[in-house]
């Protein structure tokens, strides 16, 4: 699954740099502003006599109120991507949609609230520690501050479709869009994690570039300190500091258009109820796929005959009579012969049905079925039963069809596991989607075989 999600990302990524890249400069002010700048409020307001831990308590205060009203500008880039991973063509001004308007810039200021909260807690309980004077009070801020770091795990797992969700429907209830997100990822919380996790080596290649020229730069003047017999002062260290802050910023202007873009498309599938069919197709469905390719994918559409009707080269012969003879020139003993048409009946069909799928006109109606038997659900591989049926070839490279058969098998598996054995229970489970101006319905129908000992498995998908 993040194999796809992280290919596409790459190809619109690559499509859409330069538009990506403006926005992503856009985005990079809200990091400075919100992540790097503040770091540097502590030394100058000890400068201006305040104790370290004022100065903290005042510069946490200030980034939270900065996060609180720069969400808008945030939730506006996650917008920019989510339409662009969905082809909708978006333009720059999209991250400024919900600056637009004090109702929109009211909403998505609530929004980003409900979408950091647990963050937002953890920043006050961090500021509020080493400054009560009471040690139980303090002890009783970092549990909460450990209790906030754990909420934020859970929350950000279960919150991350908020955005998008809020792109789709803008006039919902925050409290419905939260509850929503909070269903939708109910099970796919573990792939959401696994889907960030996927990208720790780039974070990991970014914090060793960093880490190696901080150490590069700052060990030599370290080492004159050292020699001199002098503490390196605080202020050169946090300067340094804040530098690497800054160019960690600038490099994931880069990284981050990617990492957004693939999370973008996890986002899209689990709003369209696509998540099983984004695994079936993340992986070998039946081990090994075809010869000559990676995975089970096949090589691209159309298959090898060429185009129908046949087409000939201007002047050609097409009559079946020998060149420049009419029909009682003919040789003796010689037939005439029609040319060959190369192409079978069902291949015409396909070609033209195909055709009319590119071009997003309805299919003509058609239903393919397929038999087969198994003796365990669990392992039973239904889409190399559809496979070895009938079924144009064309819907076999889509790779949305064996998601489906997939997510209609395992409706009916499940239906069939809660029966009990020796009752000969039929199941039944259909799926329905339409796409490119055509329906297509799979259906599957699990009935128990007593004699055998298994089950007798018909999966039918049917077009138009």
């Amino acid at each position: 699954m993040n194999r796809i999600l992280k290919q596409r990302a790459r190809q619109l990524y690559s499509r859409n740099f330069g538009r990506l890249m403006l926005v992503y400069l856009l985005n990079l002010v809200y990091l400075l502003l919100t992540a790097v700048i503040p770091l540097r409020f502590p030394l100058w307001l000890a400068r201006q006599g305040m104790n370290e831990w004022e100065s903290f308590f005042v510069t946490s205060m200030a980034q939270l109120v900065l996060m609180l009203l720069l969400a808008p500008l945030s939730l506006g880039v996650t917008r920019f991507v989510y339409l662009l991973q969905m082809e909708r063509g978006p333009g720059v001004r999209e991250v400024f949609h919900y600056l637009s308007r004090p109702g929109r810039y009211g909403k998505a200021v609530a929004a980003g609230i409900i979408q950091s909260f647990p963050s937002y807690l953890v920043l006050i309980c961090g500021a509020l520690m080493d400054g009560t004077g009471s040690p139980a009070l303090e002890m009783l801020l970092l549990v909460l501050s450990l209790g906030g770091y754990v909420l934020t795990i859970y929350w950000t797992l279960h919150i991350c479709l908020l955005p998008y969700i809020l792109v789709e429907d803008e006039e919902a209830q925050l409290g419905h869009i939260r509850r929503e997100s909070f269903r939708l990822m109910r099970g796919n919380c573990g792939r959401y994690f696994g889907l960030c996790l996927s990208f720790i080596g780039w974070y990991l290649l970014i914090t060793a570039i960093l880490s190696g020229v901080l150490l590069s730069v700052m060990m030599p003047k370290v080492m004159d300190y050292a020699q001199l017999g002098l503490v390196f002062p605080d202020e050169l260290m946090e300067s340094y500091v804040f530098w690497v802050q800054l160019g960690a910023a600038v490099m994931m202007t880069f990284l981050a258009p990617y990492v957004s873009l693939s999370t973008a498309g996890f986002g899209a599938a689990a709003l369209q109820g696509r998540m099983e069919e984004l695994a079936w197709q993340g992986r070998a469905p039946y081990g090994g796929g075809y010869p000559n390719t990676t995975g089970w994918q096949q090589p691209g559409y159309p298959p090898p005959y060429g185009p129908y009707p046949p087409s000939y080269p201007q002047g050609a012969n097409t009559t079946g009579w020998p060149q420049g003879a009419a029909p009682w020139q003919g040789q003796q003993g010689w037939a005439p012969q029609q040319p060959a048409d190369p192409y079978t009946a069902a291949q015409q069909e396909e070609a033209q049905q195909y055709q009319r799928y590119c071009q997003g006109q309805p299919m003509a109606a058609r239903t393919f079925t397929s038999y087969g038997s198994a003796s365990d659900l669990g392992g039973f591989l239904p889409w190399l039963q559809v496979e070895r049926s009938d079924l144009y070839s064309f819907l076999k490279l889509e790779g949305w069809m064996p998601g489906m058969v997939a997510a209609a098998w395992q409706q009916a598996a499940a239906g069939m596991s809660s029966q009990a054995r020796g009752t000969g229970a039929v199941v039944k489970r259909s799926l329905e989607e339409s796409l490119n101006g055509t329906r297509f319905r799979v259906t599957v129908i699990i009935s128990e075989d007593a004699a055998a000992g298994g089950w007798q498995v018909c999966i039918q998908v049917e077009v138009g």
